[in-house]
């Protein structure tokens, strides 16, 4: 039933055309997790906005969707872009919370493994933690990510985000997601700048079969079945059947 359900769960696409026809399109995703709406309201925020924020140096059309950390996984099958934005807080004690459990476990067992596989190189990420620092275990949800994703090879790009549900004044959570929001864009367009090389092309290709390959060891219900080969393994069964069939029809 979960599985249902995630499958059925909306994902926001922004796009902005250039006026020329595309000859490509680039897409950027805006990943997150949230447990009371905020870090959800200010990943929406961002991808809305984002295709009009950043423009690329050719007639590529860039475009942006928007959707849970642990949907990205299992229904993108963790199909890694160029540049991806995350957005996401802690839960109880420094846990991750709805929409990104399963990310949680996947950075877990980044961080655990001691293989020097640098398997997320090629891509670049900017990260918005969201937290409260009434809590002893502040940020230790985003910490985590932005550990995971450095140490399997991923480039930050722009300043850590550190939004505290507790900040007051200029500090206040609202207030610190409205200026990471608008001092981001600046550090984001050199990413995007320039079309992917075939280079890039396959260091994106690697960090998503191998995060894939990592997900299936986690999360063994997720493997598809192979219905063709189904089809293939029965299909000469099925032949001699129909001609036992047809034998008995036309000779009683």
């Amino acid at each position: 039933i979960s599985r249902t359900v995630s499958r059925n769960r909306r994902s926001k696409q922004h796009t902005l055309s250039s006026t020329m026809a595309s000859s490509s399109s680039e897409e950027v995703l805006v990943l997150y997790g949230s447990q009371t709406g905020n870090s959800e309201a200010a990943a929406e925020q961002l991808s809305s906005v984002l295709p009009s924020k950043l423009s690329t140096s050719d007639s590529r059309t860039l475009t942006s969707r928007c959707m849970h950390l642990d949907d990205f996984l299992e229904l993108e099958q963790a199909k890694w872009t160029r540049l991806v934005i995350i957005v996401c807080s802690s839960y109880g004690v420094g846990q991750a919370p709805i929409g990104a459990r399963k990310f949680r476990e996947v950075c877990d067992t980044i961080l655990e493994r001691t293989n020097d596989d640098k398997m997320l190189t090629g891509v670049n990420y900017a990260l918005l933690g969201l937290g409260d620092s009434h809590y002893t275990t502040f940020f230790r949800n985003p910490t985590t990510f932005e550990n995971a994703l450095s140490t399997a090879g991923a480039t930050r790009i722009g300043e850590l985000g550190k939004a505290d549900a507790s900040g007051t004044g200029d500090m206040e959570q609202s207030k610190v997601i409205d200026r990471w929001i608008d001092s981001i864009w600046k550090e984001l367009q050199p990413v995007i700048d320039k079309p992917m090389t075939e280079e890039e092309g396959l260091k994106l290709k690697k960090a998503h079969e191998q995060t894939w390959k990592l997900c299936l060891e986690l999360y063994k219900e997720w493997k598809q079945t192979n219905y063709f080969a189904l089809i293939g393994l029965f299909l000469p069964l099925g032949g001699v059947l129909l001609a036992i069939l047809v034998h008995f029809y036309l000779h009683g």
